[in-house]
């Protein structure tokens, strides 16, 4: 799928490149030809003036084109085709006049281009003396034909050479741009392989329990109240799993707006804290006092709390009987800083990138009995982004570690 992905994409590049360079070629071509005609038109009509058509001596005339005669002049003929003058010193042998008049003559328009023995002759015809005779003007354009077509062939080499160019730089552009796309689609592949993982195993233990259950009718219900609470506590893992899978796939797509109001930062961030008192007294962990500024923010006050429970739940979790757990509020210079932290476990260096990944788990066989799937810290991070916030992370193997939430402060 990447690579027909890729030479898409390399040939989209290359056949835009080459309509671009062929038009850029096209114009520069068209724009010198254009320049070379006007010249010549120029010319022509310089000669007519300078040749007595306009008033002016065809004495002087003859003067001033005396030695431009090869390349500019002119033949005066009567309606029969016969030549009457021409420029001073025209040889009629070496020019072949009356095969050029001939062919000027023959022509209906009143400008064109002769080729004669590889030279091009453009030529301007006029009407003098009450229509009895006509003056045609020739100018010898060969050099300018030779500079077009050797103009024309360095910008067809140019291109060609440009377009391999564009082609490999396409290749490695497309390269490159197929690192996320392919990036995306492993998240994507492994984020449904981990989803249906994380369901079928609760789905199991249901079934299972369930199937159990149908071949003991004869016994009471309190006799089975341990397979009952079995299947209630699946049940409540698998609708917190399918809670945050919705939560994540409307981050993803945007539809998961945040409602932003004006709040006590202090007071809704301690209000998530002290419940987990309870919890961190029965594994034998120290919670530490909350401190804090009162601060007044103006965020999402929900999910700025569920931020807190996320945090502060991981840090339950991940410490031992005797450690300590804790939360500060700061407000510096230009943010406002929440910080988590406890003396657990810790994670190791080559985790610490990771932890952010969906369905990522450090230890996944105790994160399971913990009833974690690996989403949480997925959420904080979101969480935290749509509040243009960042958060940092530092542990220590083996000593604890300390999650930092750095929120901008607003207008309020």
């Amino acid at each position: 799928m990447f690579s027909k992905l890729r030479i898409n994409l390399t040939l989209t590049n290359v056949i835009v490149f080459s309509i671009i360079f062929i038009i850029f070629i096209m114009s520069i071509f068209i724009v010198m030809e254009e320049i070379i005609n006007d010249q010549t038109h120029q010319i022509t009509n310089m000669i007519f003036s300078s040749s007595g058509i306009n008033n002016t001596s065809t004495k002087n005339g003859h003067d001033r084109h005396q030695e431009h005669q090869l390349r500019y002049f002119y033949i005066k003929s009567d309606n029969t085709g016969k030549i009457i003058s021409t420029s001073t010193n025209l040889s009629s042998e070496n020019l072949q006049l009356d095969e050029i008049l001939s062919k000027a003559l023959a022509t209906k328009k009143n400008d064109g281009v002769i080729e004669l023995d590889e030279e091009y002759l453009h030529f301007s015809k006029r009407a003098i003396e009450n229509g009895t005779q006509t003056f045609i003007s020739f100018v010898n354009t060969h050099a300018e034909h030779e500079m077009l077509n050797k103009l024309l062939i360095v910008l067809i080499l140019a291109g060609l050479g440009g377009l391999c160019l564009v082609f490999f730089g396409s290749l490695y552009m497309a390269n490159r741009s197929l690192i996320p796309i392919k990036e995306a689609w492993k998240r994507q592949k492994d984020f449904v392989a981990d989803a249906s993982h994380e369901l079928r195993t609760p789905l199991s233990v249901i079934e299972t329990t369930v199937d159990l259950l149908a071949g003991r009718k004869e016994y009471t219900i309190d006799s089975q109240i341990k397979w009952i609470e079995n299947i209630q506590t699946e049940n409540k893992r698998m609708s917190k799993l399918v809670s945050d899978l919705l939560l994540l796939a409307r981050a993803d797509s945007e539809q998961n707006s945040i409602e932003l109001k004006t709040f006590s930062l202090h007071s809704a961030l301690l209000e998530v804290y002290i419940p987990f008192e309870a919890i961190a007294l029965q594994k034998g962990i120290y919670l530490q006092t909350f401190s804090g500024d009162p601060i007044d923010f103006y965020g999402d006050e929900a999910k700025l709390k569920q931020l807190a429970v996320i945090l502060v739940d991981n840090a339950i979790k991940y410490t031992s009987s005797g450690g300590s757990v804790g939360m500060k509020l700061k407000n510096i210079s230009d943010s406002i800083e929440i910080s988590v932290f406890d003396t657990g476990e810790g994670i190791s260096e080559e985790h610490v990138e990771k932890i952010f990944q969906r369905f990522f788990r450090v230890d996944k066989s105790r994160s399971r009995k913990e009833g974690s799937v690996g989403l949480g810290l997925s959420i904080a991070e979101w969480i935290v982004k749509q509040h243009n916030g960042h958060i940092k992370v530092e542990s220590i193997k083996g000593k604890g570690t300390t999650f930092r939430i750095f929120l901008p402060k607003l207008n309020l």
